[in-house]
């Protein structure tokens, strides 16, 4: 699965120009909060928190085309509606990653402008 969907970040850009750039930083430290968030709702065993949170970050992730790292929150949101947290360390920790991931390739691609 591509990390960024490239067409909908240009239909972004033209629709917003420089405030694209705003958006992606604003993103970056909502998403770095939200992942503290989201690490004390699976030590909690908070499925509801975990849910609705990673659900939001889901969204947002969208948003911006990062594919990969909506589908990985995707995963954390059907875990909390599940209750699901058998191994979700893990799940957790490549959700982690991705994001920074998804944040190289943004930078990445706002540097082309």
């Amino acid at each position: 699965m591509k990390a960024l969907d490239l067409e909908l970040l240009e239909e972004l850009r033209e629709f917003m120009d420089a405030d694209v750039n705003i958006l992606i930083s604003e993103f970056e430290v909502d998403t770095r909060e939200r992942l503290i968030q989201v690490e004390q709702a699976i030590e909690n065993r908070d499925a509801e928190t975990l849910r609705q949170t990673a659900h939001s970050l889901k969204g947002g992730a969208a948003t911006l085309g990062a594919v990969s790292l909506s589908q990985q929150f995707r995963g954390l949101e059907l875990r909390g509606r599940d209750a699901s947290f058998s191994g979700i360390e893990q799940d957790f920790g490549n959700t982690q990653r991705s994001f920074e991931e998804a944040m190289t390739s943004l930078h990445q691609w706002l540097g082309q402008f």
